[in-house]
């Protein structure tokens, strides 16, 4: 099985960044390199994918997914960003399907005392994950909070702090599919939803967090949080114009 995406290390860090500071020629030039080395490299394909998303080339960007995918079914982030794609594009079987072949892969869903030691493995990773994460030592952290979302799926706040740790260090796209893939998972789990309309409006996208704001008021009318943001979101629009 080839090596996780998740594994934010060494050479894959080196592409991710690359891509997040828009260097696209770089990047391009040492996923191709990987290539070269590996001709089954499930993470060249997620990244040549990857780059070729924010090139604007969505056909090849999907290509480059589905061969990640068909090379390691493991691969969590080509699962998640081919899902989030599918799912933009109007195709929400295909995005529903893609991402639970994927996720029923990784969890290993099991029951009784399996699942039980998995849990209490996934509670010291989420302590250790903190850890990491209040010294900004963020690669660490997200290694960490996935670990701990692989052996407890049931445990959404994990993903929550993941996405987080994604946007401090800068990985705001990988943040914004995090979360949107987990709304889209769980609908119900209104804190995913909330996080989600304060990365909208961190990046200035204050219209978009409105949206998913009032959204949660219109099926939780209750929810002060939503309610106290979405007033906050109001203000700053109109100090704007």
């Amino acid at each position: 099985m080839q090596q996780s995406a998740d594994n934010w290390t060494g050479n894959n860090r080196q592409i991710q960044d690359l891509i997040t500071r828009k260097d696209y020629a770089k990047a391009d030039a040492l996923i191709q390199e990987k290539l070269r080395r590996d001709p089954k490299s499930a993470d060249a394909y997620y990244f040549q994918g990857v780059l070729q998303y924010f090139q604007g080339r969505l056909g090849p960007t999907i290509e480059n997914l589905k061969q990640a995918l068909s090379i390691d079914p493991h691969h969590t982030d080509a699962a998640i960003c081919l899902s989030v794609l599918y799912n933009d594009i109007g195709k929400y079987d295909e995005a529903k399907r893609v991402f639970e072949l994927a996720n029923q892969s990784v969890a290993h869903k099991r029951t009784g005392e399996d699942l039980g030691i998995d849990r209490k493995f996934a509670v010291k990773h989420l302590e250790l994950a903190d850890l990491y994460f209040r010294y900004r030592r963020y690669d660490e952290a997200i290694e960490q909070y996935t670990k701990a979302a692989v052996l407890d799926p049931t445990a959404l706040e994990i993903r929550i702090r993941r996405a987080k740790a994604y946007a401090k260090k800068g990985f705001i796209t990988r943040a914004l599919q995090d979360l949107q893939q987990l709304k889209h998972e769980s609908p119900e789990f209104i804190p995913a939803r909330v996080q989600l309309g304060l990365l909208h409006y961190s990046q200035g996208n204050i219209l978009d967090a409105e949206l998913e704001w009032e959204s949660i008021l219109e099926t939780e009318p209750g929810n002060r949080e939503a309610a106290a943001y979405l007033e906050m979101a109001k203000e700053t629009r109109l100090k704007q114009t």
